[in-house]
């Protein structure tokens, strides 16, 4: 959808078969709101979840994985199958000479009887004996070093500190039973939906002034092309609206309670709902790294962070929704940075058209094997922080199992916007003629809808943020 004019354009009419309001198309079908959301790519997070139709509908009775406490809510599980890193939190007892068992404490309970696992130098040990809880994050594992008897264990990889990983098992013959790893981030998920609203009033004799039409082409076998109309006034009714559901699903902190009870209520004690934004979803799970000089290894650090955490270790596309400074310093690093320029290609460098000549290029993603991240300025980092560079990195990448994406907004069925007009004298254009709700020379326009975004996943996501003195 793109706008045409904001002005009357009666030259266009003649092609069109159909001009609606656009209050009563969104009406209609609410879930139109991803194309409008097209018209609006500075705020990232509704690109990312109405325009690609990742939106979910959240009725009061709702059945299947998504199960609501009540109608605001909304509940999931996080079950990503992948091999992960234990931290040790208590050095080795000895060298493990001659296969004799030694033990090391863990910060918790995730290998089993005949497993093993790696240090970071590379060496493996083998797990005898079912480990024991020594106390909270700390569980006692005995295990001896896998291989020649003549080597000893390197104690320096095996200290306080450091992280161990899963490497396999090993069974006897008639063993009796074997385990499965994965990371046992299963805990239960919620968040809660808000309520927005926008409204706005205007005089008859304003109404007169002028009309904004929207071009939108046709689907289904009526091809073509048909104009939508609102006046100015809706028109700023309705960024009004699409910026502070924005705002909130990036910054919002939710008020409500772990028991589920809202904690503010206005004069007559009704409840005023707020939900977590993505911003507070991710800070408590996820890595963060701050620089003072952005560079491509660094990049490559973050995509390495990145696909550790996603169930391939190609094909991934990661979202970064960053300030402009973040956005700037990206396309600084890929001008100066010639690694993927050949001497003899210069389009690289210029564009030359007739007697012009335009030097640079726009720089929007990044790409290391076989993974990549999509830069998407949004203007509300950037008023948030205006100083440094800032960018949170989300994964975008369907989930394998379920196709869902990690990245969603979810709604009340129905309820995505809700629009309605007060018409006063002369309607909504300040001059049509008929049945009015009051005889005040002006209309009024509200609209209202229910959202609340949700990362599936929190812990495949990335905060980069520039360092400030």
């Amino acid at each position: 959808m793109k706008i045409v004019d904001r002005s009357i354009v009666n030259q266009n009419m003649s092609s069109t078969k159909t001009v609606q309001h656009l209050g009563a198309v969104l009406g209609d079908k609410p879930h139109k709101l991803g194309e409008v959301a097209t018209m609006y790519p500075h705020l990232t997070l509704s690109y990312l979840t109405d325009a690609l139709k990742n939106v979910y509908y959240n009725p009061k009775q709702s059945e299947g994985s998504y199960t609501p406490i009540n109608s605001m809510c909304v509940e999931w599980d996080i079950d990503v199958n992948y091999i992960k890193k234990v931290n040790i939190v208590g050095n080795i007892s000895g060298d493990g000479e001659a296969k004799r068992e030694e033990t090391i404490v863990m910060e918790e309970r995730y290998y089993d009887k005949n497993d093993t696992f790696t240090l970071e130098n590379k060496q493996m040990l083998f797990v005898t004996r079912v480990p024991s809880k020594l106390g909270q994050k700390r569980w006692k594992y005995t295990v001896k070093l896998v291989g020649d008897g003549s080597k000893t264990i390197d104690t320096t990889y095996a200290s306080d500190g450091l992280t161990t990983r899963y490497r396999s098992n090993y069974f006897p013959e008639l063993s009796e039973r074997g385990y499965t790893k994965f990371h046992s981030n299963t805990e239960k998920h919620r968040n809660y939906l808000s309520r927005h609203r926008a409204s706005a009033s205007w005089s008859g004799d304003y109404a007169l002034k002028e009309e904004i039409f929207m071009e939108q082409a046709k689907g289904g076998k009526d091809k073509g092309v048909e104009f939508m109309k609102m006046n100015k006034k809706e028109k700023e009714c309705l960024d009004h609206y699409l910026v502070s559901r924005e705002q909130s699903c990036l910054f919002s902190r939710t008020n409500y309670t772990v028991d589920g009870k809202c904690q503010d209520q206005d004069e007559e004690g009704r409840d005023i709902p707020m939900g977590d934004g993505v911003i507070p979803q991710i800070e408590r799970f996820c890595d963060k790294f701050s620089f003072s000089i952005l560079s491509s290894s660094i990049f490559n650090d973050v995509l390495s962070s990145m696909t550790e955490k996603s169930e391939m270790p190609t094909g991934n596309i990661y979202a970064v929704v960053c300030n402009e400074r973040m956005y700037r310093l990206f396309g600084e690093l890929q001008t100066t940075d010639l690694r993927f320029q050949s001497s003899n290609d210069g389009s690289y460098f210029y564009t030359k058209r007739g007697g012009k000549v335009k030097v640079g290029a726009e720089y929007d993603s990044y790409s290391l094997q076989g993974n990549t991240i999509t830069f998407m300025p949004n203007r509300g980092l950037s008023q948030e922080y205006p100083d440094h560079a800032y960018g949170i990195f989300l994964d975008t990448t369907a989930d394998m199992t379920s196709g869902r994406p990690n990245l969603a907004m979810f709604t009340i069925d129905g309820s995505e916007m809700i629009s309605g007009s007060l018409n006063g004298m002369g309607g909504q254009n300040g001059r049509t003629s008929g049945t009015v709700s009051t005889g005040v020379h002006g209309s009024e326009y509200h609209l209202l809808g229910y959202s609340g975004c949700v990362l599936f996943n929190p812990y495949k996501s990335f905060i980069l943020e520039e360092s400030r003195v």
